[in-house]
Protein backbone atom coordinates (compact mmCIF):
# COMPACT_ATOMS: atom_id res chain seq x y z
CA UNK A 1 0.00 0.00 0.00
CA UNK A 2 1.22 4.08 -0.86
CA UNK A 3 0.60 6.18 2.51
CA UNK A 4 -1.19 9.46 1.32
CA UNK A 5 -1.85 12.35 3.34
CA UNK A 6 -4.51 15.28 2.19
CA UNK A 7 -3.79 18.91 3.45
CA UNK A 8 -6.53 21.45 2.30
CA UNK A 9 -7.97 24.21 4.82
CA UNK A 10 -11.16 23.21 3.39
CA UNK A 11 -12.64 20.83 5.41
CA UNK A 12 -15.37 19.89 2.94
CA UNK A 13 -12.64 18.90 0.58
CA UNK A 14 -10.55 16.98 2.58
CA UNK A 15 -13.32 14.82 3.91
CA UNK A 16 -14.82 14.30 -0.29
CA UNK A 17 -11.10 13.65 -1.06
CA UNK A 18 -11.29 10.86 1.96
CA UNK A 19 -14.25 9.51 1.31
CA UNK A 20 -15.83 10.18 -2.14
CA UNK A 21 -12.63 8.05 -4.08
CA UNK A 22 -11.84 4.37 -3.36
CA UNK A 23 -8.11 4.60 -2.48
CA UNK A 24 -7.97 0.90 -1.17
CA UNK A 25 -8.85 0.05 -4.87
CA UNK A 26 -5.62 1.84 -6.05
CA UNK A 27 -3.53 0.62 -3.39
CA UNK A 28 -3.21 3.94 -1.39
CA UNK A 29 -3.95 4.43 2.05
CA UNK A 30 -5.48 7.85 3.56
CA UNK A 31 -2.97 8.40 6.79
CA UNK A 32 -4.36 11.42 8.11
CA UNK A 33 -5.38 15.20 6.67
CA UNK A 34 -4.66 18.14 8.06
CA UNK A 35 -5.79 21.86 7.58
CA UNK A 36 -2.35 23.77 6.95
CA UNK A 37 1.19 23.14 5.95
CA UNK A 38 2.02 23.14 9.89
CA UNK A 39 -0.66 20.37 10.83
CA UNK A 40 1.24 18.15 7.97
CA UNK A 41 4.42 18.43 9.31
CA UNK A 42 3.47 17.06 12.13
CA UNK A 43 1.93 14.32 11.25
CA UNK A 44 5.27 13.72 8.76
CA UNK A 45 6.96 13.86 11.91
CA UNK A 46 6.05 10.24 12.52
CA UNK A 47 5.38 9.02 8.85
CA UNK A 48 6.31 9.77 6.28
CA UNK A 49 3.89 9.63 3.17
CA UNK A 50 4.62 8.00 -0.65
CA UNK A 51 2.32 11.01 -1.82
CA UNK A 52 0.69 14.09 -0.49
CA UNK A 53 -2.13 16.53 -1.68
CA UNK A 54 -2.06 19.96 -0.70
CA UNK A 55 -3.65 22.93 -1.23
CA UNK A 56 -1.39 26.19 -2.25
CA UNK A 57 -3.72 28.82 -0.59
CA UNK A 58 -3.82 27.99 3.53
CA UNK A 59 -3.35 30.04 6.90
CA UNK A 60 -0.31 30.10 8.68
CA UNK A 61 1.67 27.75 5.94
CA UNK A 62 0.72 27.07 2.47
CA UNK A 63 1.32 24.67 0.12
CA UNK A 64 4.12 26.40 -1.54
CA UNK A 65 5.80 26.76 1.48
CA UNK A 66 4.97 22.95 2.80
CA UNK A 67 6.73 22.12 -0.37
CA UNK A 68 10.10 24.09 -0.07
CA UNK A 69 10.20 22.90 3.67
CA UNK A 70 10.13 19.00 2.73
CA UNK A 71 12.85 19.83 -0.52
CA UNK A 72 14.70 21.06 1.99
CA UNK A 73 13.99 17.95 4.36
CA UNK A 74 15.32 16.06 0.78
CA UNK A 75 11.89 14.08 1.94
CA UNK A 76 10.92 12.26 -1.02
CA UNK A 77 7.27 12.45 -0.67
CA UNK A 78 5.40 13.02 -4.15
CA UNK A 79 3.66 16.29 -4.14
CA UNK A 80 0.13 17.05 -5.93
CA UNK A 81 -1.17 20.68 -5.63
CA UNK A 82 -4.56 21.35 -5.71
CA UNK A 83 -5.83 25.25 -6.02
CA UNK A 84 -9.06 27.29 -6.62
CA UNK A 85 -6.39 29.73 -8.19
CA UNK A 86 -6.06 29.90 -12.06
CA UNK A 87 -2.94 31.74 -11.91
CA UNK A 88 -0.55 29.58 -14.29
CA UNK A 89 2.39 31.08 -12.05
CA UNK A 90 1.27 29.23 -8.71
CA UNK A 91 1.16 25.99 -10.60
CA UNK A 92 4.56 26.88 -12.15
CA UNK A 93 6.10 27.48 -9.03
CA UNK A 94 4.49 24.81 -7.32
CA UNK A 95 6.66 22.59 -10.34
CA UNK A 96 9.72 24.23 -10.09
CA UNK A 97 9.63 23.66 -6.42
CA UNK A 98 9.46 19.34 -7.44
CA UNK A 99 5.44 18.94 -7.46
CA UNK A 100 4.13 15.99 -9.74
CA UNK A 101 1.48 17.72 -11.07
CA UNK A 102 -1.51 20.02 -10.27
CA UNK A 103 -5.27 20.07 -10.18
CA UNK A 104 -7.96 22.84 -10.02
CA UNK A 105 -10.72 22.94 -8.19
CA UNK A 106 -13.80 21.99 -8.60
CA UNK A 107 -11.29 18.67 -8.57
CA UNK A 108 -12.70 16.04 -11.15
CA UNK A 109 -12.36 12.32 -9.21
CA UNK A 110 -10.91 11.04 -12.81
CA UNK A 111 -8.24 13.93 -13.35
CA UNK A 112 -7.19 13.69 -9.38
CA UNK A 113 -6.75 9.58 -9.80
CA UNK A 114 -4.95 9.93 -12.93
CA UNK A 115 -2.73 12.26 -11.29
CA UNK A 116 -2.28 9.88 -8.23
CA UNK A 117 -1.99 6.75 -10.46
CA UNK A 118 0.79 8.88 -12.13
CA UNK A 119 2.34 9.44 -9.26
CA UNK A 120 2.11 5.83 -7.80
CA UNK A 121 4.05 4.76 -10.91
CA UNK A 122 7.00 7.22 -10.82
CA UNK A 123 7.20 5.72 -7.13
CA UNK A 124 7.40 1.98 -8.24
CA UNK A 125 9.42 2.80 -11.35
CA UNK A 126 11.96 4.61 -8.68
CA UNK A 127 12.01 2.00 -6.30
CA UNK A 128 12.68 -0.32 -9.25
CA UNK A 129 15.49 1.37 -10.96
CA UNK A 130 17.01 2.23 -7.43
CA UNK A 131 17.07 -1.30 -6.72
CA UNK A 132 18.89 -2.40 -10.06
CA UNK A 133 21.03 0.60 -9.95
CA UNK A 134 22.16 -0.82 -6.35
CA UNK A 135 22.54 -4.44 -7.87
CA UNK A 136 24.32 -3.42 -10.97
CA UNK A 137 26.78 -1.46 -9.11
CA UNK A 138 27.86 -3.98 -7.21
CA UNK A 139 28.60 -6.31 -10.01
CA UNK A 140 30.27 -3.61 -12.14
CA UNK A 141 32.55 -3.38 -8.98
CA UNK A 142 33.46 -6.95 -8.82
CA UNK A 143 33.30 -7.66 -12.76
CA UNK A 144 34.42 -4.47 -15.20
CA UNK A 145 36.25 -1.85 -12.87
CA UNK A 146 36.89 1.51 -14.61
CA UNK A 147 40.32 0.97 -15.64
CA UNK A 148 39.31 -2.33 -17.67
CA UNK A 149 36.48 -0.35 -19.53
CA UNK A 150 38.82 2.46 -20.47
CA UNK A 151 41.09 0.29 -21.67
CA UNK A 152 38.67 -1.71 -23.79
CA UNK A 153 37.24 1.14 -25.32
CA UNK A 154 40.84 2.22 -26.47
CA UNK A 155 41.15 -1.05 -28.20
CA UNK A 156 37.42 -0.62 -29.67
CA UNK A 157 37.46 3.04 -30.79
CA UNK A 158 41.10 4.46 -30.90
CA UNK A 159 42.62 2.38 -33.98
CA UNK A 160 46.12 3.85 -33.31
CA UNK A 161 46.70 2.58 -30.16
CA UNK A 162 49.75 0.59 -29.58
CA UNK A 163 49.79 -2.52 -29.76
CA UNK A 164 52.92 -4.20 -27.69
CA UNK A 165 51.52 -1.63 -25.04
CA UNK A 166 48.31 -2.57 -24.81
CA UNK A 167 48.85 -5.94 -24.66
CA UNK A 168 50.59 -5.58 -21.29
CA UNK A 169 48.04 -3.67 -20.01
CA UNK A 170 45.43 -6.72 -21.63
CA UNK A 171 47.90 -8.78 -19.36
CA UNK A 172 47.88 -6.50 -16.31
CA UNK A 173 44.40 -6.75 -15.66
CA UNK A 174 43.97 -10.14 -16.29
CA UNK A 175 41.50 -9.59 -19.07
CA UNK A 176 40.29 -13.73 -19.47
CA UNK A 177 39.77 -13.74 -23.33
CA UNK A 178 42.01 -15.65 -25.42
CA UNK A 179 43.45 -12.85 -27.08
CA UNK A 180 43.72 -14.56 -30.45
CA UNK A 181 40.31 -15.69 -30.46
CA UNK A 182 38.19 -12.86 -29.88
CA UNK A 183 34.33 -12.10 -31.49
CA UNK A 184 33.44 -8.38 -31.03
CA UNK A 185 29.47 -7.63 -31.07
CA UNK A 186 27.89 -4.43 -30.81
CA UNK A 187 24.87 -3.76 -29.37
CA UNK A 188 22.59 -0.89 -30.29
CA UNK A 189 19.55 0.18 -28.33
CA UNK A 190 16.52 1.71 -31.09
CA UNK A 191 13.59 1.30 -28.62
CA UNK A 192 14.40 2.42 -25.20
CA UNK A 193 10.37 1.75 -24.20
CA UNK A 194 9.45 3.65 -21.00
CA UNK A 195 12.80 4.82 -20.53
CA UNK A 196 12.93 6.70 -23.90
CA UNK A 197 13.54 10.44 -22.51
CA UNK A 198 15.37 9.51 -18.95
CA UNK A 199 19.52 9.83 -20.27
CA UNK A 200 20.24 8.68 -16.42
CA UNK A 201 17.90 5.36 -17.15
CA UNK A 202 19.83 4.57 -20.49
CA UNK A 203 23.13 4.94 -17.99
CA UNK A 204 21.85 1.88 -16.05
CA UNK A 205 20.10 -0.30 -18.89
CA UNK A 206 23.62 -0.51 -20.48
CA UNK A 207 25.36 -1.89 -17.58
CA UNK A 208 22.21 -4.21 -17.34
CA UNK A 209 22.44 -5.58 -20.73
CA UNK A 210 25.82 -6.27 -19.82
CA UNK A 211 25.06 -7.96 -16.44
CA UNK A 212 22.55 -10.21 -18.72
CA UNK A 213 24.58 -11.02 -21.58
CA UNK A 214 27.68 -12.49 -19.09
CA UNK A 215 24.66 -14.36 -17.57
CA UNK A 216 23.66 -16.14 -20.85
CA UNK A 217 27.13 -16.15 -22.17
CA UNK A 218 28.83 -18.48 -19.57
CA UNK A 219 27.56 -21.41 -21.93
CA UNK A 220 28.91 -20.27 -25.03
CA UNK A 221 32.88 -19.40 -23.51
CA UNK A 222 34.37 -16.45 -21.93
CA UNK A 223 32.81 -13.32 -22.57
CA UNK A 224 33.34 -9.36 -21.48
CA UNK A 225 31.39 -6.40 -21.78
CA UNK A 226 31.80 -2.87 -22.38
CA UNK A 227 28.82 -0.12 -22.21
CA UNK A 228 29.86 2.76 -24.67
CA UNK A 229 28.05 5.84 -23.38
CA UNK A 230 28.67 8.19 -25.60
CA UNK A 231 28.97 6.05 -28.88
CA UNK A 232 26.64 6.92 -31.65
CA UNK A 233 26.16 3.76 -33.16
CA UNK A 234 26.57 1.19 -30.17
CA UNK A 235 25.34 1.35 -26.46
CA UNK A 236 27.69 -2.02 -25.73
CA UNK A 237 30.42 -4.01 -26.94
CA UNK A 238 30.17 -7.83 -26.22
CA UNK A 239 33.97 -9.22 -26.07
CA UNK A 240 32.63 -13.34 -26.65
CA UNK A 241 35.96 -16.02 -26.53
CA UNK A 242 34.05 -18.58 -28.11
CA UNK A 243 34.51 -22.39 -26.90
CA UNK A 244 33.81 -24.35 -29.99
CA UNK A 245 36.32 -23.94 -32.88
CA UNK A 246 33.45 -23.38 -35.05
CA UNK A 247 32.17 -20.46 -33.15
CA UNK A 248 29.45 -22.63 -32.91
CA UNK A 249 26.91 -21.05 -30.27
CA UNK A 250 27.78 -17.00 -30.09
CA UNK A 251 24.28 -16.52 -32.36
CA UNK A 252 22.20 -18.39 -30.25
CA UNK A 253 23.68 -16.21 -27.32
CA UNK A 254 23.06 -13.29 -28.67
CA UNK A 255 19.47 -14.15 -29.43
CA UNK A 256 18.79 -15.18 -26.11
CA UNK A 257 19.93 -11.40 -25.61
CA UNK A 258 17.75 -9.59 -27.14
CA UNK A 259 15.07 -11.85 -26.43
CA UNK A 260 15.99 -11.13 -22.47
CA UNK A 261 16.10 -7.29 -23.14
CA UNK A 262 12.28 -7.26 -24.18
CA UNK A 263 11.16 -9.42 -21.71
CA UNK A 264 13.00 -8.38 -18.30
CA UNK A 265 14.38 -4.43 -19.60
CA UNK A 266 11.32 -3.90 -22.03
CA UNK A 267 13.58 -2.52 -24.41
CA UNK A 268 14.55 -3.38 -27.99
CA UNK A 269 17.99 -4.31 -29.14
CA UNK A 270 20.21 -4.58 -32.40
CA UNK A 271 23.38 -6.76 -32.65
CA UNK A 272 25.93 -6.82 -35.01
CA UNK A 273 28.82 -9.38 -35.24
CA UNK A 274 32.32 -9.53 -36.47
CA UNK A 275 34.22 -12.94 -37.51
CA UNK A 276 36.92 -14.51 -34.90
CA UNK A 277 39.85 -12.09 -34.11
CA UNK A 278 43.29 -11.38 -32.92
CA UNK A 279 43.53 -8.63 -30.04
CA UNK A 280 45.21 -6.70 -32.51
CA UNK A 281 42.43 -6.67 -34.96
CA UNK A 282 40.11 -5.58 -32.85
CA UNK A 283 38.98 -1.87 -33.80
CA UNK A 284 38.59 -3.61 -37.43
CA UNK A 285 35.87 -6.08 -36.29
CA UNK A 286 34.90 -3.46 -34.02
CA UNK A 287 33.73 -1.59 -37.35
CA UNK A 288 32.73 -4.58 -38.87
CA UNK A 289 30.19 -5.18 -36.42
CA UNK A 290 28.54 -1.96 -36.43
CA UNK A 291 28.40 -2.13 -40.61
CA UNK A 292 26.71 -5.29 -40.06
CA UNK A 293 24.41 -4.48 -37.45
CA UNK A 294 23.52 -1.29 -39.55
CA UNK A 295 21.80 -4.35 -42.04
CA UNK A 296 18.66 -3.64 -39.69
CA UNK A 297 18.15 -0.25 -41.79
CA UNK A 298 17.02 -3.36 -44.55
CA UNK A 299 15.76 -6.11 -43.10
CA UNK A 300 14.15 -5.10 -39.66
CA UNK A 301 15.74 -4.40 -36.59
CA UNK A 302 15.40 -6.83 -33.28
CA UNK A 303 18.04 -9.47 -35.27
CA UNK A 304 21.52 -10.61 -34.72
CA UNK A 305 23.40 -9.92 -38.49
CA UNK A 306 26.54 -11.70 -38.18
CA UNK A 307 29.64 -10.77 -40.57
CA UNK A 308 30.09 -14.16 -41.62
CA UNK A 309 26.34 -14.16 -43.14
CA UNK A 310 26.55 -11.13 -44.80
CA UNK A 311 28.12 -10.60 -48.93
CA UNK A 312 29.64 -7.54 -48.46
CA UNK A 313 30.51 -4.61 -45.68
CA UNK A 314 32.10 -2.28 -46.85
CA UNK A 315 30.89 0.62 -48.44
CA UNK A 316 30.76 0.96 -52.05
CA UNK A 317 30.94 4.69 -52.24
CA UNK A 318 34.06 6.85 -50.76
CA UNK A 319 31.74 9.68 -50.45
CA UNK A 320 29.15 10.27 -47.94
CA UNK A 321 25.02 9.68 -48.92
CA UNK A 322 23.47 13.21 -49.24
CA UNK A 323 20.37 12.38 -50.66
CA UNK A 324 18.29 13.70 -54.02
CA UNK A 325 19.97 16.56 -55.74
CA UNK A 326 18.34 19.91 -53.82
CA UNK A 327 16.25 17.69 -51.65
CA UNK A 328 17.07 20.18 -48.75
CA UNK A 329 16.56 23.43 -49.85
CA UNK A 330 12.61 22.52 -51.02
CA UNK A 331 12.07 20.09 -47.71
CA UNK A 332 13.24 23.44 -45.37
CA UNK A 333 10.74 25.45 -47.56
CA UNK A 334 8.43 22.94 -47.59
CA UNK A 335 7.88 22.77 -43.68
CA UNK A 336 8.23 26.60 -43.22
CA UNK A 337 5.19 27.03 -45.56
CA UNK A 338 3.58 24.71 -44.20
CA UNK A 339 2.69 22.70 -47.78
CA UNK A 340 1.42 19.06 -46.27
CA UNK A 341 0.91 17.91 -49.74
CA UNK A 342 4.70 19.22 -50.39
CA UNK A 343 6.39 17.17 -47.95
CA UNK A 344 4.61 14.21 -48.69
CA UNK A 345 5.80 14.25 -52.24
CA UNK A 346 9.33 15.22 -51.27
CA UNK A 347 9.02 11.81 -48.40
CA UNK A 348 8.36 9.56 -51.59
CA UNK A 349 11.10 10.74 -53.21
CA UNK A 350 13.58 10.68 -50.91
CA UNK A 351 12.33 6.85 -50.05
CA UNK A 352 12.78 6.28 -53.74
CA UNK A 353 16.09 7.66 -54.05
CA UNK A 354 17.07 5.60 -50.78
CA UNK A 355 16.03 2.75 -52.63
CA UNK A 356 17.83 2.98 -55.61
CA UNK A 357 20.90 3.86 -53.67
CA UNK A 358 21.32 0.60 -52.09
CA UNK A 359 23.22 -0.61 -54.91
CA UNK A 360 25.77 2.07 -54.26
CA UNK A 361 26.16 2.37 -50.50
CA UNK A 362 26.28 0.14 -47.53
CA UNK A 363 23.55 0.28 -45.25
CA UNK A 364 25.50 1.73 -42.73
CA UNK A 365 26.42 4.55 -44.95
CA UNK A 366 22.60 5.26 -45.90
CA UNK A 367 21.30 5.29 -42.41
CA UNK A 368 24.22 7.83 -41.68
CA UNK A 369 23.73 9.86 -44.25
CA UNK A 370 20.13 10.11 -43.83
CA UNK A 371 20.77 11.20 -40.00
CA UNK A 372 23.20 13.53 -40.86
CA UNK A 373 20.96 14.86 -43.71
CA UNK A 374 17.95 15.53 -41.37
CA UNK A 375 20.24 17.31 -38.61
CA UNK A 376 21.08 19.52 -41.18
CA UNK A 377 17.56 20.69 -41.70
CA UNK A 378 16.86 20.86 -38.33
CA UNK A 379 19.78 23.24 -37.97
CA UNK A 380 18.69 25.45 -40.56
CA UNK A 381 14.90 25.42 -39.57
CA UNK A 382 16.30 26.23 -35.91
CA UNK A 383 17.54 29.81 -36.97
CA UNK A 384 13.55 30.47 -37.33
CA UNK A 385 12.67 29.66 -33.77
CA UNK A 386 12.29 32.38 -31.03
CA UNK A 387 14.36 31.79 -27.94
CA UNK A 388 10.66 30.69 -26.40
CA UNK A 389 10.22 27.81 -29.06
CA UNK A 390 13.68 26.51 -28.32
CA UNK A 391 12.02 24.88 -25.58
CA UNK A 392 9.19 23.23 -26.46
CA UNK A 393 10.00 22.29 -30.65
CA UNK A 394 10.46 19.37 -32.03
CA UNK A 395 13.40 17.78 -33.37
CA UNK A 396 13.94 15.91 -36.61
CA UNK A 397 15.32 12.71 -35.21
CA UNK A 398 15.42 9.63 -37.49
CA UNK A 399 13.42 6.99 -36.23
CA UNK A 400 14.89 3.06 -35.93
CA UNK A 401 12.94 1.00 -38.82
CA UNK A 402 13.10 -1.03 -41.51
CA UNK A 403 13.99 1.07 -45.03
CA UNK A 404 10.57 -0.09 -46.21
CA UNK A 405 8.82 0.78 -43.22
CA UNK A 406 10.41 4.92 -43.39
CA UNK A 407 7.93 5.89 -45.40
CA UNK A 408 5.44 6.56 -43.09
CA UNK A 409 7.81 7.07 -39.44
CA UNK A 410 9.06 9.31 -41.53
CA UNK A 411 5.77 11.32 -42.18
CA UNK A 412 5.43 10.76 -38.56
CA UNK A 413 7.98 12.49 -37.48
CA UNK A 414 7.62 15.53 -40.03
CA UNK A 415 4.00 15.98 -39.40
CA UNK A 416 5.20 16.20 -35.38
CA UNK A 417 8.16 18.68 -36.19
CA UNK A 418 5.77 20.56 -38.70
CA UNK A 419 3.16 20.93 -36.02
CA UNK A 420 5.52 22.21 -33.37
CA UNK A 421 7.10 24.89 -35.87
CA UNK A 422 4.16 26.34 -36.84
CA UNK A 423 2.85 26.62 -33.29
CA UNK A 424 4.14 29.82 -32.29
CA UNK A 425 3.77 31.58 -35.41
CA UNK A 426 -0.48 30.52 -35.44
CA UNK A 427 -0.91 29.66 -31.96
CA UNK A 428 -4.87 30.83 -32.38
CA UNK A 429 -5.27 27.86 -35.15
CA UNK A 430 -4.21 25.65 -32.57
CA UNK A 431 -6.59 26.95 -29.82
CA UNK A 432 -8.95 26.45 -32.50
CA UNK A 433 -8.10 22.84 -33.02
CA UNK A 434 -7.94 22.44 -29.77
CA UNK A 435 -11.73 23.93 -29.04
CA UNK A 436 -13.31 21.67 -32.10
CA UNK A 437 -11.38 18.97 -30.22
CA UNK A 438 -12.94 19.93 -27.21
CA UNK A 439 -16.83 19.85 -28.46
CA UNK A 440 -16.28 16.87 -30.29
CA UNK A 441 -15.53 14.96 -26.91
CA UNK A 442 -17.22 16.80 -24.20
CA UNK A 443 -19.09 14.20 -23.18
CA UNK A 444 -15.90 11.57 -22.70
CA UNK A 445 -13.27 12.10 -19.97
CA UNK A 446 -11.18 14.22 -21.62
CA UNK A 447 -7.93 15.62 -19.94
CA UNK A 448 -5.83 18.34 -21.08
CA UNK A 449 -2.96 16.46 -21.65
CA UNK A 450 -4.77 14.55 -23.87
CA UNK A 451 -5.52 17.62 -26.09
CA UNK A 452 -1.93 18.47 -26.28
CA UNK A 453 -0.96 15.29 -27.43
CA UNK A 454 -3.49 14.98 -29.75
CA UNK A 455 -1.75 18.59 -31.23
CA UNK A 456 1.54 16.83 -30.21
CA UNK A 457 2.57 20.41 -28.03
CA UNK A 458 3.82 20.22 -24.36
CA UNK A 459 1.44 19.75 -22.12
CA UNK A 460 2.68 22.99 -19.78
CA UNK A 461 3.02 25.09 -23.14
CA UNK A 462 -0.29 24.18 -24.25
CA UNK A 463 -2.01 25.48 -20.69
CA UNK A 464 0.08 28.62 -21.10
CA UNK A 465 -1.61 29.76 -24.37
CA UNK A 466 -4.58 28.44 -23.44
CA UNK A 467 -4.74 30.39 -20.85
CA UNK A 468 -3.67 33.53 -22.66
CA UNK A 469 -5.67 33.70 -25.95
CA UNK A 470 -8.79 32.23 -23.99
CA UNK A 471 -9.08 34.25 -21.02
CA UNK A 472 -9.67 30.86 -19.22
CA UNK A 473 -7.95 27.56 -17.81
CA UNK A 474 -8.73 24.56 -19.66
CA UNK A 475 -10.72 23.36 -16.69
CA UNK A 476 -12.93 26.22 -16.62
CA UNK A 477 -13.17 26.25 -20.14
CA UNK A 478 -14.48 22.34 -20.67
CA UNK A 479 -16.54 23.24 -17.15
CA UNK A 480 -18.31 26.26 -19.41
CA UNK A 481 -18.77 24.45 -22.57
CA UNK A 482 -20.46 21.78 -21.01
CA UNK A 483 -22.91 23.32 -18.93
CA UNK A 484 -23.83 25.39 -22.12
CA UNK A 485 -24.70 22.06 -24.02
CA UNK A 486 -26.20 21.22 -20.73
CA UNK A 487 -29.47 24.31 -20.91
CA UNK A 488 -29.57 23.46 -24.53
CA UNK A 489 -30.81 20.35 -23.33
CA UNK A 490 -32.40 21.39 -20.37
CA UNK A 491 -34.29 23.91 -22.53
CA UNK A 492 -35.57 21.82 -25.71
CA UNK A 493 -35.48 18.68 -24.15
CA UNK A 494 -37.34 16.08 -21.94
CA UNK A 495 -34.43 14.18 -20.65
CA UNK A 496 -34.50 13.43 -16.52
CA UNK A 497 -31.42 15.97 -15.14
CA UNK A 498 -29.38 13.03 -14.40
CA UNK A 499 -29.55 11.78 -18.27
CA UNK A 500 -28.40 15.19 -19.04
CA UNK A 501 -25.47 15.38 -16.57
CA UNK A 502 -24.35 11.68 -18.42
CA UNK A 503 -24.93 13.56 -22.18
CA UNK A 504 -22.40 16.45 -21.51
CA UNK A 505 -19.82 14.28 -19.72
CA UNK A 506 -20.81 13.93 -15.78
CA UNK A 507 -21.10 10.64 -14.34
CA UNK A 508 -21.85 12.00 -11.09
CA UNK A 509 -25.08 13.65 -10.88
CA UNK A 510 -24.52 15.23 -8.09
CA UNK A 511 -21.28 16.76 -8.97
CA UNK A 512 -22.87 18.36 -12.15
CA UNK A 513 -25.53 20.02 -10.04
CA UNK A 514 -22.31 21.49 -7.94
CA UNK A 515 -21.19 22.54 -11.15
CA UNK A 516 -23.82 23.95 -13.00
CA UNK A 517 -25.31 26.35 -9.42
CA UNK A 518 -21.61 27.63 -9.31
CA UNK A 519 -21.94 28.36 -12.80
CA UNK A 520 -25.60 29.43 -13.18
CA UNK A 521 -26.43 30.57 -9.89
CA UNK A 522 -29.20 27.71 -9.86
CA UNK A 523 -29.72 24.39 -9.91
CA UNK A 524 -30.36 22.62 -13.20
CA UNK A 525 -34.43 21.70 -12.39
CA UNK A 526 -34.82 25.52 -11.41
CA UNK A 527 -33.28 26.72 -14.73
CA UNK A 528 -35.66 24.41 -16.55
CA UNK A 529 -38.64 25.66 -14.51
CA UNK A 530 -37.50 29.54 -14.86
CA UNK A 531 -37.85 29.04 -18.88
CA UNK A 532 -34.60 30.80 -18.99
CA UNK A 533 -33.28 31.72 -22.64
Amino acid sequence: MYSLLIVDDERWVRQGLCSTIDWQAEGVEVIGDAEDGEEALRIIQSRIPDIIITDIKMPRMDGLALIETLKNRKLSSKIIIISGYSDFSYAQKAMRYGAVDYVLKPIEETQMLDVVRKCVSQIKSEKEDHLEFIQMSERIRESLPLARQRYLETLLINESASNQYLRTLWDRLNIHLDPNRLKVSIVKVYDWGPHENNPKEHYVLRHAIGNIAKEIGKVGGKIITCPLDNHEDTDLAVLLSPINEDDRGSGSIMESLIEACRRYLGIGINIGSSQICEYTNIHASFRAAVYAGAYAFYDGYGKVYDTERLEQLKPLQVQPYIGPNGWGIRFVHAVKLGDEAALSELIDELIAHLQMSRVKYSPYQLRTGLTTLFSEMDKKLESSYSTEQHSVRKKLIIPYCALPEMKDELLAVVRQFQYGHNTLGNRKRFIDMAIKYMEQHFTEAIMMNQVAEHLFLNPSYFSKIFHENTGETFSKYLIRLRMDKAKDLLKDSTLKIYEVAERVGYQDFRHFVKLFKEQEGMTPAQYRDLGVK
